[in-house]
């Protein structure tokens, strides 16, 4: 009887750690809606430099049509203008706030915002915002 109660408690918490891990990983998007203006839309970032998101970070931005960006680096906020003529994407002066956050969260948030001002081209593609330049590239798929 004791062998039967703890082969169920064993199933049952091997699949209770099956369900976490799958929970907490977010499976990479393969179909994106197409969307003709970047703009007005809420952008949530796949990739920094080719390197996945890493943990639950929840970095994202929003372009608004007025020239405003603002968003978050996965632990503080920003907000700034950005311009985007003749093709060529800049971001002018970008205020953060200063949360205290982990050190991976915070080492990846400055390598978002570092490639967030080095990029100066943007090409909205199969419903996925690519931006590049200066060797920095951000990947993003439009939220919700």
């Amino acid at each position: 009887m004791k062998s039967n109660t703890l082969k169920q408690f064993l199933l049952l918490a091997v699949i209770a750690c099956a369900i976490l891990i799958s929970t907490g990983c977010a499976p990479k998007q393969n179909q994106y809606p197409t969307y003709p203006n970047p703009t007005e839309t809420k952008w949530i970032a796949e990739d920094i430099d080719g390197t996945p998101i890493e943990g639950f970070a929840h970095i994202w931005m929003r372009l608004d049509s007025n020239g405003k960006i603002y968003g978050s680096g996965g632990c503080n906020s920003f907000r700034g203008n950005y311009s985007y003529s003749n093709g060529i994407f800049k971001t002018g002066p970008l205020a953060m706030t200063r949360k205290s956050c982990s050190k991976g969260l915070s080492l990846q948030e400055f390598k978002f915002m570092q490639a967030l001002d080095r990029v100066n081209s943007m090409q909205n593609k199969d419903g996925m915002l690519y931006m590049e330049g200066q060797g920095s590239s951000l990947l993003f798929y439009k939220g919700r």
